[in-house]
């Protein structure tokens, strides 16, 4: 019976023994992973990135913010991984860590930068001008920020570009929004449409198109004076685009539409007293 406990024995010491052995390896094997340095990490999902693997390195710049806050690599890694979510067209959880970057760090060095691909982020959810508007304004607003809190960056210069193309989807949208009224015979609501864009988008290329649909909108309302100012306007501003082409044939009285030319228009002027 006592040998038979002390076999017994015998058997668990070496079962503990091989446990603790293993624990140990595991613990090892553990600390060798975390003990991976911030450029290691780094490095890694630079090279992830490379290779258009954007889940893992967003996984690894993840890493390096969370294991060394302190790091020098810090806030770049947290601006690589918005970048790589960016890239996934994951950007609702981009935006998410950009408007957080931002409001941690209103002066840091990447801010600017992370104004523009927030901007962009919004940028990319830009749909045709039959779609909701609301991301366009969005993008369109950050685009304004940059120009104005960081002007001389090519960020800027950038900006601008895009504001073009934004402002003209934008004054398309309006524009097909006034463009149903009419068809709908609602020429009081077109024409609020039609008012906005000259205020707002007067360097878009859709101000011909607007004028002589705002000239359409006037005559159906009994307006014909405003309409044949509205296609004076087109005609003087405008004189070879084929909307003016199409506004001789709007007007019956061709006479009254060269007396309102010989007042030379300009959009500046025929703003000030027309709205």
């Amino acid at each position: 019976m006592v040998e038979l406990i002390k076999n017994n024995l015998t058997i668990l010491k070496i079962f503990f023994l091989i446990f603790a052995l293993s624990n140990c390896t595991n613990t090892k094997s553990i600390n060798k992973v975390s003990q991976s340095s911030d450029i290691e990490l780094y490095s890694k999902g630079l090279a992830s990135l490379k290779k258009g693997n954007f889940s893992s390195a967003t996984l690894e710049f993840d890493k390096v913010f969370l294991n060394y806050p302190f790091s020098s690599l810090s806030s770049n890694s947290e601006i690589m991984s918005a970048y790589s979510l960016y890239q996934k067209n994951d950007i609702k959880k981009a935006v998410t860590k950009l408007s957080s970057y931002i409001e941690m760090n209103p002066k840091g060095e990447l801010t600017e930068y992370a104004h523009y691909l927030l901007a962009m982020c919004y940028y990319a959810q830009v749909s045709d001008e039959d779609r909701d508007p609301s991301t366009s304004i969005k993008s369109l607003n950050y685009f304004k920020l940059i120009i104005t809190k960081y002007p001389n960056t090519s960020y800027a210069k950038d900006a601008k570009l895009k504001m073009q193309l934004l402002e003209n989807t934008l004054a398309k949208n309006e524009l097909n929004v006034g463009k149903f009224y009419l068809r709908k015979g609602a020429p009081g609501s077109s024409i609020k449409r039609f008012k906005f864009i000259l205020q707002n988008y007067q360097n878009t290329s859709i101000i011909p198109e607007t004028l002589y649909r705002l000239s359409e909108a006037f005559l159906m309302v009994g307006l014909k004076n405003e309409a044949i100012k509205s296609n004076a306007l087109l005609d003087y501003n405008f004189p070879k685009n084929d909307w003016t082409k199409l506004s001789k044939n709007l007007l019956k009285n061709k006479y009254e539409l060269n007396q309102q030319k010989d007042n030379k228009f300009s959009i500046i002027n025929y703003f000030k007293d027309f709205f």
